[in-house]
């Protein structure tokens, strides 16, 4: 009898013990930190890893930490790059040199056979384009959040283009003689043809304006879209006003003219193979480019010719007042501060015709 009692009260459990069972106590255990130095604790994480499992910690931790670009700004760039199939890609996290396999949202058009597919990267978000071999214009065009996993589908654009960029909810792509342009959620694209002597060599949006550098004479000008409303596929409505002088060819030779910015400022980054980086700065008081031998601590990234982002100062693992540039197989460093240009191979890669080379991803753009 006394054996059968003991055995109903092993059967049910102290009142304690079903408050420990609450769903809410199991997924949201005390936290470690107090929650006002949880901001101060994620400035401190340069992984997407280690943020997301501190974001999974509570939902008190969860609602301090939502994706911003505060709380993620000292989150390191990220090269995306060709993996061993044709199909995955990984993110190769350079301070810790560690990587992340990563598959490309595949759309109808890419999964079938005799499509060329591109990647262009917008910050922390990446432009998917897909097409026939033997058919022009692009039909699939997606852009995709790398953090968050939103994807928007754009409009089957009109042209062909070389290049995306991206401002808010303004898309504007590019060839060197022609720009399409449309707002995320309209229905279709519109378009500019460019006059021979405006041929364009590189853009770049800055605080929603558009810059170019243009070939006649090597000069820089800003671009005034055609309102929305005023126009309807004008291919005459671009305005050009131009910055400075242009550049003699001859004094700076066979060289590549790239638009970058760094903390809302326009600059021209001058390159040569084997010469490293002169970088201007426009000066729109003065009305001309300056040069500057430093960043203020700030970092570049460019792929090939391209400028791709920009990092503040004192960012771990990353050399401040240094211009990071990737190739198809190496990633260079050039310092502006000692004009020393160090190559550094990033991992494996194998050449891919048709495809793309490494690109970078900025989390802290988000």
């Amino acid at each position: 009898m006394a054996t059968a009692n003991r055995r109903r009260r092993s059967r049910s459990p102290p009142s304690t013990a079903s408050l420990s069972r609450s769903p809410t106590v199991a997924t949201d255990p005390p936290p470690y930190f107090l929650p006002e130095l949880i901001p101060e604790v994620a400035k401190r994480l340069t992984s997407l890893q280690d943020f997301f499992a501190l974001r999974a910690a509570c939902r008190a931790y969860r609602a301090l930490l939502p994706l911003t670009p505060s709380n993620l700004a000292s989150q390191a760039p990220l090269l995306l790059v060709p993996c061993d199939d044709s199909e995955s890609r990984a993110l190769l996290h350079l301070p810790l040199r560690r990587i992340h396999r990563f598959r490309l949202p595949q759309t109808g058009l890419a999964a079938t056979h005799d499509v060329v597919t591109e990647v262009h990267t917008l910050g922390c978000r990446v432009a998917i384009s897909n097409r026939y071999y033997s058919r022009l214009p692009k039909r699939d065009l997606t852009i995709v959040h790398i953090v968050t996993g939103e994807r928007v589908s754009l409009p089957s654009p009109p042209r062909d283009f070389d290049r995306i960029l991206l401002s808010g909810d303004l898309v504007v792509a590019w060839k060197y003689d022609n720009i399409i342009y449309c707002r995320v959620g309209a229905p279709k694209w519109r378009m500019a043809s460019i006059s021979l002597s405006n041929y364009l060599q590189h853009l770049i949006l800055v605080k929603d304006t558009l810059y170019a550098v243009v070939d006649s004479g090597q000069r820089v000008a800003a671009i005034e879209l055609p309102d929305d409303d005023n126009n309807n596929n004008d291919k005459n409505g671009l305005k050009f006003t131009y910055l400075g002088a242009g550049f003699d060819t001859q004094e700076h030779g066979t060289r590549v003219f790239s638009l970058a910015e760094c903390r809302g400022e326009l600059l021209l980054v001058i390159s040569k193979m084997n010469e490293g980086f002169h970088v201007l700065q426009w000066q729109s008081e003065e009305g001309k480019w300056v040069r500057i031998t430093n960043l203020g601590g700030c970092t570049l990234f460019f792929a090939g010719s391209y400028f791709s982002g920009y990092l503040g100062p004192d960012h771990p693992g990353i050399r401040g007042d240094c211009i990071y540039d990737t190739g198809s197989k190496l990633r260079f460093v050039f310092s502006l501060i000692d004009r020393s240009l160090d190559g550094d191979a990033t991992c494996s890669l194998r050449e891919e015709p048709y495809r793309w080379p490494p690109l970078w991803i900025f989390p802290s753009m988000c």
